[in-house]
Parts: structure tokens; sequence; C-alpha cells
């Protein structure tokens, strides 16, 4: 709940369905899509535990990455631009779907394994904080004292969440 306020805190100030002068899109639609996927890796997290617990990560996430091609093969295919693209785009395609997909995928499903989906999707939470400072190092974006101290929040509810800090009244109360 710590990490979760302190991700409503951050975007509070910033979720307005008026539409953005640049993209023409709400940014509260950008905060509500957040959630919901949020709310699906809860439940696919969950799934993946009762359902595929026995299975070894690299069948998990080959499965799952085999489903991501054939659900998005179709719309790849209909949306497919005029003009094939170069060698650096499809090199970029597969480091990105190897690298950043594949692997991490595997790691993924060994923690769901290992430390159950609670304590493996606690991490999600850090994802607002890591958008600041990629935002700040690659789009110059400022970064405000508020900002800061969302962060701070979020960090510290993961902390608890994942177990890596206690408070020892907590721990005596349970």
């Amino acid at each position: 709940m710590i990490g979760f306020a302190g991700i409503v805190a951050l975007t509070s100030g910033k979720a307005s369905f008026k539409p953005d002068a640049v993209s023409g899109i709400a940014p509260a639609w950008a905060v509500l899509a957040c959630l919901l996927a949020t709310l699906c890796y809860g439940i696919a997290a969950s799934f993946t535990k009762r359902y595929l617990g026995g299975l070894p990560s690299m069948v998990t996430a080959t499965g799952s990455q085999l489903g991501a091609v054939c659900g998005l093969a179709l719309p790849a295919l209909w949306l497919w631009p005029a003009s094939n693209p170069g060698t650096t785009a499809w090199t970029a395609i597969v480091a990105l779907g190897v690298l950043c997909t594949g692997v991490a995928y595997i790691l993924y499903f060994r923690l769901i394994e290992q430390a159950g989906p609670a304590r493996a999707l606690a991490v999600t939470f850090l994802i607002p904080v890591f958008a600041l400072v990629y935002g700040a190092l690659l789009l110059d974006e400022a970064i405000t004292p508020l900002m800061i101290g969302c962060g701070v929040v979020i960090l510290c509810g993961t902390a608890l969440s994942t177990g890596l800090v206690q408070l020892g009244w907590l721990s005596r109360a349970r």
C-alpha cells in the first residue's frame, strides 16, 4: 500500500481526461492502462504459479512468447509498412525480442517459481521511478522535489513488500 500511495501521489497532478496538446491523448488513459496492465500481471503471475508451477521457466517463457507471436502475427501482417524495414530495424527487433523479452521472461518465471508471485511482482512498482530517471536522462525532463519524494515512498514500499527491509513492530505483530 505504501508503494501504491507513492504512485498515486506521483500521478495525481497529471491524471486528467483533457487531451494532451502534443499527443492528443488524455494522460488519465495512460494511468488507467498502467493499472489494467498491473491487474493483468497479478492475475497472470498467480495463474502461472498455480497451474504452471512444475514446468521449467524456459518452457513457460517459450510458451508465452509463442503465444504472443500468434496473437500479434495477424495485426503485424495487416499493418505491414509499405517499404520493408532495413537491417538495422530487424536487428533491433531481434535484440529486443531475444535479450530484453526472452531472457527477462526466463528470469521472471524463475522468480515466480522461487519467490512467489507477490514478491516477483513487487518490483513493478519501480517502473515509475525508472520512468522518471529515463525521462530526465533521455528526454531532459525536469525532476521536481515532489517526484523525488514520491520515488522514495515507492522505493520504501517496494523494499517493505519484498522483505528487503523489515519493521520491528510489524514483524512482532505477525
